[in-house]
């Protein structure tokens, strides 16, 4: 006889990954130059989502690309109404403060994601920080109440010990060293 799966009762979890290759398809064909040599390009989430000192994307024309793939490209996940509404309530975790904040202005000025409220819940970027993390928390749930729609941008904040029950989907953004950090992450979908 066949042992009762425990984590039957639970939500089902998905996770996809998306395909850059499209967009940034001017970069592969380039290839990278080391020591006087051309490479095969390495795609990175964290140079990808990087900025300058003005806080702007050091590839926004690519980062805007990638926006639009999201909602228009099928499969990915805002591609559809159906799909959008599926993802009323989102986390994105990028790997810094000044990229978080970049991809907010970006995200306000978009046809699609326009429409969302979009939570910064970075504070100084630490996840051990009890007192901002229940502001992050706070600011993240009023925004839920008060909007039908909310992207929450993070750097680490709300991703261990933190439910939001809203939260549908979570996009990682960034590349993450830590195997157990990206299963918590990607956990809060589930909760």
């Amino acid at each position: 006889k066949e042992a009762e799966n425990p984590y039957n009762s639970l939500p089902k979890l998905n996770l996809f990954t998306y395909q850059m290759s499209e967009i940034v398809k001017e970069e592969l064909e380039k290839g990278i130059e080391i020591q006087g040599e051309t490479e095969e390009y390495a795609f990175d989430l964290n140079e990808f989502f990087a900025t300058n000192e003005n806080k702007k994307f050091i590839h926004e024309a690519e980062v805007k690309k990638f926006l639009h793939a999201l909602c228009t490209q099928e499969k990915y996940p805002f591609s559809t109404p159906e799909l959008r509404q599926e993802l009323c309530h989102t986390m994105w975790y990028l790997d810094r403060i000044a990229s978080a904040e970049a991809l907010a202005k970006l995200l306000k000025d978009d046809e699609v994601f326009g429409e969302y409220e979009v939570v910064l819940a970075v504070g100084n970027g630490r996840q051990d920080d009890d007192e901002q993390v229940t502001k992050n928390y706070d600011r993240v749930k009023k925004a839920i109440a008060e909007n039908e729609k909310t992207i929450t941008l993070t750097v680490g904040q709300l991703t261990v010990g933190v439910t939001i029950s809203e939260w549908s989907g979570v996009l990682m953004l960034c590349n993450m060293k830590s195997p157990s950090a990206y299963m918590q992450a990607a956990f809060r979908a589930q909760n």
